[in-house]
């Protein structure tokens, strides 16, 4: 056998054993990746469909909450004058609130009220009887030990699975005595799903376990499901923080691969005595599963066609030993250009002509590596003047060339500041004193901005001007700005005490929709435009010394996390008369 034979040989063995490990060694990684990346996919699936729920759940505590805690009902309860009901709860309301059932009960488990609607046919309807089993003086529905308490869940009735949730009647203030309970509802029929899985664009499906024709693979699931609730009933023995606050909150979840295309979630809903009722199955697409086997297929065609490139090129090769040394040089050459490590120094042995040119080469790279460190220190530094002015999202957007940026944010929260007596101060201190105190000042917002995820916008003289929710939004915006505000004005005094100062603030915030976008060609910034922006300036303008002024909107968002005093209605330029609200402290007094 010829010594070229013998090569190629060896060659052709050792690139197919190579490429048969290589391809089995990534298929076995990948497909296993892969198929954790499934199920942890198809959890947070499941999981945004249990917060799809939950949402609705919260929107008729919401609705039990306006009723409950409202001076008009609770004169009611005592006075039962009808004008009330033909008021506040005729169809309409009903229909607006998406409410199926009210039922409002007295102290002493009296039925005052109760009224049932159909959405489809527009006209009220008998109330459920079997939920006058749950509305007695000893169940849970009806029983609230203080004026704040509520309950909210899922009730599971012949009618049909009802979401349900009620409140003590208290006053306005949350006082007593509790004259009742008012009780709302909200069928999860089919359109509710439907629509809950639009909101979550996941595909929901929902079935009763005590359904008898029960499918069996899915009994298969309720089966395993309950084992596993039975495990983590053994492991823990108390009610965890999650589950208080979310009524359906579970990490019960089984997945299922239902076929090449479709992937399942499944996990129990729990009554509001903490039952399982109904068992919600999640479908999604395997794109993850078939996209892994594409790309396994085309790795294996590659790994062949790089191994046949390579064998015949080095049987060429081997013939032209001058090519080879050539070759060698070329292919050095080549791969510091795919790669753009410049770093990288060709072979350059010798001392004929090829041995000069990769001499050259070398010199060449090593001139080009330190232009590109050079060229990679100004962009740094470029890059990081950019973040001080544009937000990170922003950046990356301008940096590949959007030509406008602008948009819409449906609900932020926006705070102006302004330190009184600064500017009597600016007419007897120096520029650099000035400056500097003003710089101290704004340094410990910045970093209070930091602290609290939210995004400073501009300063102009000694305003500043923070937003939470945006360019990210973020649910709890509103909680953010109140504790940046609350900051904000402990730094005051810290920096009153060690500067021997007098500094106070008017702080303004508005909670509502704005436009934010990038504006100029030069000095651009990225500003906010919008009637919601307008009025927070106008809180903090017509705001009093060393307060935080907040309207109702922000009032409403905040409510049940912080102390407030009502400041009641003042004449704001341009909006006329308008009820605001002192933001006090932080109602559980936490701290960062």
């Amino acid at each position: 056998m010829k010594l070229r034979q013998k090569t190629l040989l060896i060659i052709s063995l050792t690139l197919a054993g190579l490429v048969g490990v290589l391809y089995a060694t990534a298929s076995f990684l990948l497909m296993r990746h892969i198929y954790e990346l499934e199920k942890e996919y198809t959890n947070q699936g499941v999981k945004r469909a249990l917060d799809g729920l939950s949402e609705d759940i919260g929107d008729v505590d919401i609705a039990v909450r306006q009723w409950g805690v409202w001076d008009e009902t609770y004169s009611f309860m005592e006075n039962k004058n009808p004008r009330y009901i033909k008021v506040n709860l005729g169809n309409q309301t009903f229909s607006d609130f998406r409410l199926n059932v009210t039922v409002l009960i007295d102290s002493s488990g009296q039925k005052i009220f109760s009224k049932a609607f159909d959405f489809k046919r527009k006209k009220a309807i008998p109330v459920p009887k079997a939920l006058e089993e749950h509305l007695k003086s000893e169940t849970l529905l009806l029983q609230h030990a203080n004026p704040k308490s509520n309950h909210t869940g899922i009730l599971q009735l012949p009618e049909g699975t009802l979401l349900i949730a009620s409140h003590p009647i208290v006053t306005n203030k949350y006082t007593g005595p509790i004259r009742g309970t008012v009780v709302m509802g909200r069928y999860l029929d089919a359109e509710e799903i439907k629509r809950l899985a639009a909101l979550t664009q996941l595909s929901l499906s929902v079935y009763p376990l005590n359904d008898t024709r029960l499918p069996p693979n899915l009994q298969e699931v309720h089966s395993e499901l309950t084992s596993k609730e039975e495990e983590i009933k053994a492991k823990t023995q108390q009610v965890t923080e999650k589950d208080r606050n979310s009524p359906i909150a579970n990490d019960n979840i089984v997945v299922r691969h239902l076929n090449d295309n479709s992937i399942a979630g499944y996990t129990f809903l729990k009554n509001i005595y903490g039952q399982p009722v109904l068992l919600l199955e999640v479908k999604l697409h395997r794109f993850l599963y078939n996209q892994g086997k594409t790309s396994l297929i085309f790795l294996l065609f590659s790994l062949l066609g790089v191994g046949f490139v390579f064998g015949v090129a080095n049987l060429l090769l081997l013939e032209k030993m001058v090519l080879l040394r050539l070759a060698r040089l070329s292919d050095n050459v080549k791969t510091i250009g795919a790669t753009g490590d410049l770093s990288m120094r060709v072979s350059s042995q010798g001392k004929d002509e090829l041995s000069t040119l990769a001499t050259t080469i070398n010199w060449m790279l090593a001139a080009l590596e330190s232009s590109l460190k050079q060229l990679k220190a100004e962009q740094e530094k470029s890059e990081h003047l950019l973040l001080n002015i544009l937000p990170q999202p922003i950046a990356d957007r301008l940096k590949q060339e959007e030509s406008t940026i602008a948009d819409n944010f449906p609900e932020v929260t926006v705070l102006f500041a302004d330190i009184v007596g600064f500017t009597k101060l600016a007419a007897r201190t120096s520029p650099v004193e000035l400056v500097t105190l003003l710089n101290e000042i704004f340094s410990a917002f910045d970093r209070l901005v930091e602290k609290h995820g939210l995004e400073k916008i501009k300063t102009i003289g000694d305003a500043y001007m923070v937003v939470g929710g945006l360019p990210i939004p973020r649910q709890d915006h509103a909680e953010a700005i109140a504790k940046m505000a609350l900051d904000m004005q402990l730094e005051i005094k810290q920096f009153n005490a060690l500067n021997n100062v007098d500094f106070s603030m008017r702080i303004g915030i508005n909670t509502g929709p704005v436009v934010a976008g990038v504006i100029g060609i030069k000095k651009f910034i990225y500003d906010l435009w919008g009637d919601t922006v307008n009025t927070a300036s106008r809180m903090e303008s017509h705001g009093l010394s060393g307060c935080i002024q907040v309207t109702e909107a922000t009032y409403k968002c905040l409510d049940d996390k912080f102390e407030f005093e009502k400041r009641g209605p003042i004449q704001v330029k341009g909006k006329g008369e308008m009820t605001t609200y002192l933001l006090i402290g932080n109602k559980n007094f936490e701290t960062d």
